[in-house]
């Protein structure tokens, strides 16, 4: 039977994150004292206070993003989950797709994050001596995928990948 490996990974909160927050937040305040205010609206104030903070509570809530990973067999899954609700397959290949797999902190890592079309990081940041990239290509694109692991992840990725993996 083939191993199967899966890692949740959960992205922190940064403050691009909590600018986003208190802007829907007083977007909508302002929205919905505007309805009230504004004699043309004052009648359709409830229906625009309903619409503004099921709107305001969509854009926070799906700040709340994890990405998971999956290794079964020779392929490699990466799904994107938003407020533990919607998931999204972002990629999708076979591990001998990638052209190499090696850590962020070494000179292949610099020698190669400004030559790719697309970036897909997953990462939390807490723990960056597990933090790995992979080139490949997808959908007709450069893609640069960076992920976190453990040592039980490398094996199996070595396993498949041998001289393309770099540790």
């Amino acid at each position: 039977m083939e191993n199967i490996y899966e890692k949740c990974v959960v992205r922190k909160k940064t403050a691009v994150d909590n600018i986003i927050t208190l802007a829907a937040v007083l977007f909508t305040l302002g929205l919905i004292a505007g309805s009230f205010i504004w004699e043309l609206t004052r009648s359709y104030g409830v229906a625009i206070a309903i619409v503004t903070v099921i709107i305001a509570w969509r854009v926070i809530t799906d700040r709340n993003i994890e990405y998971e990973y999956i290794l079964a067999g020779n392929s490699f899954a990466l799904d994107k989950i938003m407020n533990k609700r919607r998931r999204r397959r972002i990629l999708n290949c076979d591990l001998t797709d990638f052209d190499i797999i090696a850590p962020v902190g070494s000179s292949d890592y610099n020698e190669h994050k400004d030559n790719n079309a697309r970036k897909i990081v997953t990462v939390s940041g807490d723990e960056p001596d597990n933090e790995f990239f992979g080139i490949l290509e997808y959908d007709g694109k450069r893609t640069m995928v960076i992920f976190e692991t453990d040592q039980r992840a490398r094996n199996h990725i070595k396993k498949y990948l041998d001289h393309r993996y770099k540790s």
